[in-house]
Protein backbone atom coordinates (compact mmCIF):
# COMPACT_ATOMS: atom_id res chain seq x y z
CA UNK A 1 0.00 0.00 0.00
CA UNK A 2 1.42 3.23 -1.00
CA UNK A 3 1.81 5.52 2.00
CA UNK A 4 0.30 8.99 2.52
CA UNK A 5 1.00 12.13 4.82
CA UNK A 6 -2.49 12.87 7.16
CA UNK A 7 -2.86 16.00 7.56
CA UNK A 8 -4.83 17.23 10.78
CA UNK A 9 -6.97 19.92 11.20
CA UNK A 10 -9.30 20.60 14.27
CA UNK A 11 -12.61 22.73 13.93
CA UNK A 12 -14.05 25.00 16.55
CA UNK A 13 -17.25 26.77 15.37
CA UNK A 14 -15.34 28.08 11.91
CA UNK A 15 -16.92 26.12 9.68
CA UNK A 16 -16.37 29.21 6.59
CA UNK A 17 -12.61 29.04 7.20
CA UNK A 18 -12.31 25.10 7.45
CA UNK A 19 -14.14 25.60 3.90
CA UNK A 20 -11.39 27.49 2.39
CA UNK A 21 -9.05 25.61 3.96
CA UNK A 22 -10.09 22.68 2.48
CA UNK A 23 -10.59 23.87 -0.85
CA UNK A 24 -6.95 24.88 -1.08
CA UNK A 25 -5.97 21.16 -0.13
CA UNK A 26 -7.76 20.23 -3.23
CA UNK A 27 -5.05 21.72 -5.40
CA UNK A 28 -2.26 20.52 -3.15
CA UNK A 29 -0.05 18.57 -6.27
CA UNK A 30 2.74 15.79 -5.89
CA UNK A 31 1.78 14.26 -2.30
CA UNK A 32 -1.01 11.61 -1.49
CA UNK A 33 -2.80 13.09 1.64
CA UNK A 34 -5.65 12.08 3.65
CA UNK A 35 -7.16 15.02 5.76
CA UNK A 36 -8.66 13.68 9.33
CA UNK A 37 -10.25 16.57 10.56
CA UNK A 38 -12.23 17.16 13.82
CA UNK A 39 -15.17 19.43 15.05
CA UNK A 40 -14.64 20.26 18.66
CA UNK A 41 -18.34 20.08 19.58
CA UNK A 42 -19.39 23.21 17.40
CA UNK A 43 -23.00 24.36 16.73
CA UNK A 44 -25.46 22.77 14.81
CA UNK A 45 -24.59 24.95 11.76
CA UNK A 46 -21.17 23.93 11.57
CA UNK A 47 -21.60 20.33 11.92
CA UNK A 48 -24.31 20.38 9.12
CA UNK A 49 -21.85 21.65 6.94
CA UNK A 50 -19.22 19.49 7.81
CA UNK A 51 -21.33 16.49 6.54
CA UNK A 52 -21.69 18.29 3.23
CA UNK A 53 -17.74 18.23 2.81
CA UNK A 54 -17.49 14.90 4.38
CA UNK A 55 -19.10 13.94 1.05
CA UNK A 56 -17.42 16.35 -1.59
CA UNK A 57 -14.19 15.13 -0.79
CA UNK A 58 -12.81 11.29 -1.24
CA UNK A 59 -9.43 11.84 0.89
CA UNK A 60 -11.48 13.51 4.08
CA UNK A 61 -12.12 11.48 7.72
CA UNK A 62 -14.33 13.54 9.79
CA UNK A 63 -14.45 12.91 13.50
CA UNK A 64 -17.01 14.75 16.08
CA UNK A 65 -15.53 15.18 19.08
CA UNK A 66 -18.51 15.58 22.09
CA UNK A 67 -16.89 18.25 23.63
CA UNK A 68 -14.44 21.05 22.79
CA UNK A 69 -11.08 20.05 24.08
CA UNK A 70 -9.15 22.84 22.68
CA UNK A 71 -6.05 22.11 20.11
CA UNK A 72 -4.26 20.15 22.16
CA UNK A 73 -5.89 17.37 23.40
CA UNK A 74 -7.99 17.72 20.28
CA UNK A 75 -4.89 16.78 18.10
CA UNK A 76 -3.68 14.44 20.75
CA UNK A 77 -7.12 12.67 20.17
CA UNK A 78 -6.58 12.75 16.17
CA UNK A 79 -3.20 11.63 16.45
CA UNK A 80 -3.88 8.25 18.66
CA UNK A 81 -6.57 7.82 16.03
CA UNK A 82 -4.24 7.86 13.49
CA UNK A 83 -1.50 5.78 14.57
CA UNK A 84 -4.52 2.65 16.17
CA UNK A 85 -5.73 2.82 12.60
CA UNK A 86 -3.26 3.63 10.55
CA UNK A 87 -0.04 2.84 11.79
CA UNK A 88 2.94 1.81 9.35
CA UNK A 89 0.92 3.69 6.52
CA UNK A 90 2.74 7.00 6.95
CA UNK A 91 6.13 8.42 7.42
CA UNK A 92 5.30 11.90 8.62
CA UNK A 93 2.07 14.13 9.81
CA UNK A 94 1.03 17.54 8.86
CA UNK A 95 -0.22 19.81 11.43
CA UNK A 96 -2.58 22.61 9.22
CA UNK A 97 -4.95 25.33 11.47
CA UNK A 98 -8.53 25.61 10.03
CA UNK A 99 -7.88 29.12 9.47
CA UNK A 100 -5.31 28.53 6.56
CA UNK A 101 -5.16 28.21 3.26
CA UNK A 102 -2.38 26.30 1.43
CA UNK A 103 0.04 26.64 -1.76
CA UNK A 104 -0.69 23.63 -4.11
CA UNK A 105 3.48 22.97 -3.19
CA UNK A 106 3.15 23.53 0.89
CA UNK A 107 3.07 19.62 1.33
CA UNK A 108 5.23 18.47 -1.07
CA UNK A 109 8.10 20.84 -0.91
CA UNK A 110 7.83 20.26 2.96
CA UNK A 111 8.42 16.31 2.29
CA UNK A 112 11.33 16.90 -0.04
CA UNK A 113 12.84 19.25 2.61
CA UNK A 114 12.51 16.39 5.12
CA UNK A 115 14.14 13.72 3.23
CA UNK A 116 16.78 16.21 1.80
CA UNK A 117 17.98 18.04 5.26
CA UNK A 118 16.87 14.72 7.16
CA UNK A 119 15.03 17.11 9.57
CA UNK A 120 12.14 15.73 12.01
CA UNK A 121 10.33 18.97 12.34
CA UNK A 122 9.60 21.09 9.44
CA UNK A 123 8.41 24.95 9.29
CA UNK A 124 7.15 26.69 6.39
CA UNK A 125 6.78 30.41 5.03
CA UNK A 126 3.41 31.56 6.58
CA UNK A 127 2.46 34.34 5.47
CA UNK A 128 -0.59 36.74 6.72
CA UNK A 129 -3.68 36.25 4.78
CA UNK A 130 -4.69 40.12 4.65
CA UNK A 131 -1.46 41.27 4.04
CA UNK A 132 0.79 39.14 1.77
CA UNK A 133 4.09 41.03 2.29
CA UNK A 134 4.10 40.16 5.97
CA UNK A 135 5.01 36.62 7.58
CA UNK A 136 3.60 35.18 10.81
CA UNK A 137 6.33 33.36 11.21
CA UNK A 138 9.13 31.00 10.17
CA UNK A 139 9.45 28.90 12.93
CA UNK A 140 10.33 29.21 16.02
CA UNK A 141 13.44 31.11 18.11
CA UNK A 142 14.47 30.66 21.89
CA UNK A 143 15.40 33.74 23.63
CA UNK A 144 17.92 32.23 26.80
CA UNK A 145 15.37 33.17 29.79
CA UNK A 146 12.78 31.01 28.15
CA UNK A 147 10.24 32.97 25.90
CA UNK A 148 10.02 30.52 22.53
CA UNK A 149 9.07 33.33 20.13
CA UNK A 150 8.40 33.92 16.01
CA UNK A 151 10.86 33.91 13.68
CA UNK A 152 10.68 37.00 11.24
CA UNK A 153 7.01 38.41 12.22
CA UNK A 154 5.71 41.35 10.80
CA UNK A 155 9.09 40.83 8.29
CA UNK A 156 8.72 40.59 4.69
CA UNK A 157 8.47 37.07 3.03
CA UNK A 158 10.40 38.11 0.17
CA UNK A 159 13.72 38.56 1.83
CA UNK A 160 13.46 34.84 3.24
CA UNK A 161 15.11 32.39 1.04
CA UNK A 162 17.09 30.34 2.69
CA UNK A 163 16.95 27.07 4.89
CA UNK A 164 16.68 28.27 8.47
CA UNK A 165 17.96 25.52 11.15
CA UNK A 166 15.17 26.27 13.97
CA UNK A 167 13.78 25.73 17.36
CA UNK A 168 10.32 24.02 16.63
CA UNK A 169 7.21 25.43 14.41
CA UNK A 170 4.14 26.74 14.40
CA UNK A 171 1.62 23.91 14.43
CA UNK A 172 -0.58 26.00 12.50
CA UNK A 173 1.56 24.70 9.23
CA UNK A 174 3.89 21.83 10.04
CA UNK A 175 5.57 18.82 8.94
CA UNK A 176 6.62 16.27 12.08
CA UNK A 177 8.42 13.26 11.76
CA UNK A 178 6.11 10.00 12.74
CA UNK A 179 8.72 8.11 14.64
CA UNK A 180 10.01 11.20 16.11
CA UNK A 181 6.05 11.71 17.90
CA UNK A 182 5.98 7.89 18.87
CA UNK A 183 9.80 8.93 20.96
CA UNK A 184 8.79 12.47 22.22
CA UNK A 185 5.20 11.76 22.87
CA UNK A 186 2.49 14.11 21.21
CA UNK A 187 1.23 17.72 22.42
CA UNK A 188 1.84 18.18 26.23
CA UNK A 189 -1.72 18.13 28.06
CA UNK A 190 -0.53 21.02 30.36
CA UNK A 191 -1.49 23.04 27.76
CA UNK A 192 -4.98 23.36 26.07
CA UNK A 193 -4.45 26.13 23.01
CA UNK A 194 -1.48 27.83 22.68
CA UNK A 195 2.47 27.41 23.21
CA UNK A 196 1.67 22.84 22.86
CA UNK A 197 3.82 23.75 19.62
CA UNK A 198 6.69 25.97 21.47
CA UNK A 199 7.12 23.13 24.07
CA UNK A 200 6.59 20.15 21.60
CA UNK A 201 10.01 22.13 19.71
CA UNK A 202 12.10 22.43 22.04
CA UNK A 203 11.29 18.98 23.27
CA UNK A 204 12.83 17.63 20.14
CA UNK A 205 15.98 20.03 20.09
CA UNK A 206 16.90 19.23 22.97
CA UNK A 207 16.43 15.12 22.68
CA UNK A 208 18.58 15.84 19.63
CA UNK A 209 16.00 16.19 16.56
CA UNK A 210 17.02 18.43 14.00
CA UNK A 211 14.12 21.62 12.88
CA UNK A 212 13.98 23.17 10.11
CA UNK A 213 12.35 25.98 7.94
CA UNK A 214 11.64 25.29 4.16
CA UNK A 215 11.30 28.80 2.63
CA UNK A 216 9.46 27.24 -0.47
CA UNK A 217 6.62 25.90 1.71
CA UNK A 218 3.95 28.68 1.94
CA UNK A 219 0.66 28.96 3.82
CA UNK A 220 -1.63 31.95 4.01
CA UNK A 221 -2.67 31.98 7.67
CA UNK A 222 -5.77 34.46 9.21
CA UNK A 223 -3.58 35.57 11.90
CA UNK A 224 -5.09 33.79 15.38
CA UNK A 225 -8.59 33.35 14.17
CA UNK A 226 -9.47 30.76 16.41
CA UNK A 227 -6.91 32.04 19.33
CA UNK A 228 -9.09 35.42 19.59
CA UNK A 229 -12.53 33.47 20.41
CA UNK A 230 -10.43 32.55 23.86
CA UNK A 231 -8.56 35.63 24.05
CA UNK A 232 -8.29 37.24 27.62
CA UNK A 233 -6.84 38.15 30.53
CA UNK A 234 -6.46 33.94 31.60
CA UNK A 235 -5.58 32.96 27.81
CA UNK A 236 -2.51 35.54 28.67
CA UNK A 237 -1.72 34.22 31.85
CA UNK A 238 -1.27 30.05 30.73
CA UNK A 239 0.97 31.61 27.76
CA UNK A 240 3.08 33.13 30.65
CA UNK A 241 2.90 30.02 32.56
CA UNK A 242 3.84 28.15 29.72
CA UNK A 243 6.97 29.80 29.37
CA UNK A 244 8.38 28.81 32.43
CA UNK A 245 6.90 25.42 32.71
CA UNK A 246 8.89 24.69 29.15
CA UNK A 247 11.55 25.69 30.28
CA UNK A 248 12.21 24.55 33.50
CA UNK A 249 11.03 20.79 32.43
CA UNK A 250 12.98 20.27 29.04
CA UNK A 251 16.35 23.03 29.92
CA UNK A 252 19.48 20.49 31.38
CA UNK A 253 20.57 21.20 34.62
CA UNK A 254 23.35 23.30 33.09
CA UNK A 255 21.47 25.89 31.03
CA UNK A 256 19.07 26.83 33.33
CA UNK A 257 21.95 27.15 35.83
CA UNK A 258 23.38 29.03 33.34
CA UNK A 259 20.24 31.79 32.62
CA UNK A 260 19.14 31.83 35.76
CA UNK A 261 21.27 35.40 36.45
CA UNK A 262 19.81 36.56 32.86
CA UNK A 263 16.05 35.50 34.22
CA UNK A 264 16.35 37.06 37.53
CA UNK A 265 17.70 40.12 35.99
CA UNK A 266 15.14 40.27 33.06
CA UNK A 267 11.66 40.28 35.27
CA UNK A 268 13.57 42.67 37.82
CA UNK A 269 14.00 44.80 34.95
CA UNK A 270 10.30 43.98 33.34
CA UNK A 271 8.86 44.68 36.82
CA UNK A 272 10.80 48.33 37.00
CA UNK A 273 8.99 48.94 33.18
CA UNK A 274 5.61 47.99 34.26
CA UNK A 275 5.56 50.14 37.28
CA UNK A 276 7.25 53.19 35.53
CA UNK A 277 4.49 53.11 32.47
CA UNK A 278 1.54 52.26 34.57
CA UNK A 279 1.33 48.64 33.22
CA UNK A 280 -0.37 47.19 36.33
CA UNK A 281 -2.46 44.72 34.67
CA UNK A 282 1.09 43.51 32.62
CA UNK A 283 2.55 43.76 36.57
CA UNK A 284 -0.59 42.09 38.24
CA UNK A 285 0.10 39.30 35.54
CA UNK A 286 3.68 38.46 36.21
CA UNK A 287 3.12 38.21 39.64
CA UNK A 288 0.19 36.10 39.36
CA UNK A 289 2.74 33.83 36.46
CA UNK A 290 5.24 34.11 39.50
CA UNK A 291 3.11 32.43 42.22
CA UNK A 292 1.43 29.87 40.05
CA UNK A 293 5.06 28.53 38.69
CA UNK A 294 6.57 28.38 42.06
CA UNK A 295 3.97 27.86 44.40
CA UNK A 296 1.64 25.78 42.78
CA UNK A 297 2.40 24.05 39.76
CA UNK A 298 6.30 23.40 41.17
CA UNK A 299 5.69 19.86 41.63
CA UNK A 300 3.95 19.17 38.32
CA UNK A 301 6.48 21.03 36.41
CA UNK A 302 9.44 18.41 38.74
CA UNK A 303 7.32 15.58 38.21
CA UNK A 304 7.24 16.28 34.29
CA UNK A 305 10.79 17.09 34.34
CA UNK A 306 11.98 13.78 36.06
CA UNK A 307 9.43 11.93 33.80
CA UNK A 308 10.79 13.02 30.28
CA UNK A 309 14.25 13.35 31.22
CA UNK A 310 14.32 9.82 32.59
CA UNK A 311 13.29 8.20 29.47
CA UNK A 312 15.18 10.18 26.88
CA UNK A 313 19.24 11.25 26.69
CA UNK A 314 19.58 14.96 26.40
CA UNK A 315 21.70 16.49 24.30
CA UNK A 316 24.47 18.27 25.24
CA UNK A 317 24.43 21.64 27.02
CA UNK A 318 26.50 23.41 24.55
CA UNK A 319 24.59 22.43 21.84
CA UNK A 320 21.28 24.13 23.44
CA UNK A 321 23.36 27.20 24.53
CA UNK A 322 24.62 27.44 21.12
CA UNK A 323 20.95 28.10 19.94
CA UNK A 324 19.55 30.39 22.24
CA UNK A 325 19.82 34.13 21.91
CA UNK A 326 20.86 36.78 24.47
CA UNK A 327 17.52 38.19 26.28
CA UNK A 328 19.03 41.98 26.20
CA UNK A 329 19.06 42.45 22.40
CA UNK A 330 15.39 40.75 22.06
CA UNK A 331 13.86 43.13 24.74
CA UNK A 332 16.10 46.14 23.96
CA UNK A 333 13.78 45.79 20.33
CA UNK A 334 10.48 45.12 22.62
CA UNK A 335 11.17 48.37 24.36
CA UNK A 336 11.71 50.43 21.35
CA UNK A 337 8.73 49.16 19.78
CA UNK A 338 6.95 50.17 22.47
CA UNK A 339 8.36 53.63 23.74
CA UNK A 340 9.52 54.91 20.33
CA UNK A 341 7.40 53.54 17.85
CA UNK A 342 4.08 53.02 20.55
CA UNK A 343 3.45 49.92 19.59
CA UNK A 344 0.77 48.06 21.12
CA UNK A 345 1.01 43.94 22.50
CA UNK A 346 -2.28 41.97 22.27
CA UNK A 347 -2.72 42.23 25.74
CA UNK A 348 -2.81 45.54 24.93
CA UNK A 349 -5.00 45.74 22.48
CA UNK A 350 -7.88 42.93 24.45
CA UNK A 351 -7.38 45.57 27.48
CA UNK A 352 -9.01 48.45 25.18
CA UNK A 353 -11.53 46.22 24.24
CA UNK A 354 -13.31 45.91 27.10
Amino acid sequence: MEKFIPILIINWNGIEDTEECLESLEHLKDVNFKVFLADNDSDEENKARLKVLDQKYEWLELFYFDDNHGFTLGSNMLLEILYDQYRGQFDYVAMLNNDTTADPYWLSSLLKTARKKEAHIIACKMIDYFNHEELDNLGHRMINTGEIVPIAFRKNPNDYHDYIENYGSCAGATLYDAKMLEDIGYFDLYFNTGYEDAEIGARALVTGYKCITDPHAVVYHKISRSVNKIHNFEYVLQIQKSIFYTFFKLMPLPVVLINIPSIIIKYLMVMVFDIVFLRFNYLKMLIKTLHHIFFKDWNEIADSRKAFQSKHELTSSWTILKKQEFFLWFDIKRFYDFVILRKKSEFDRMEEKK
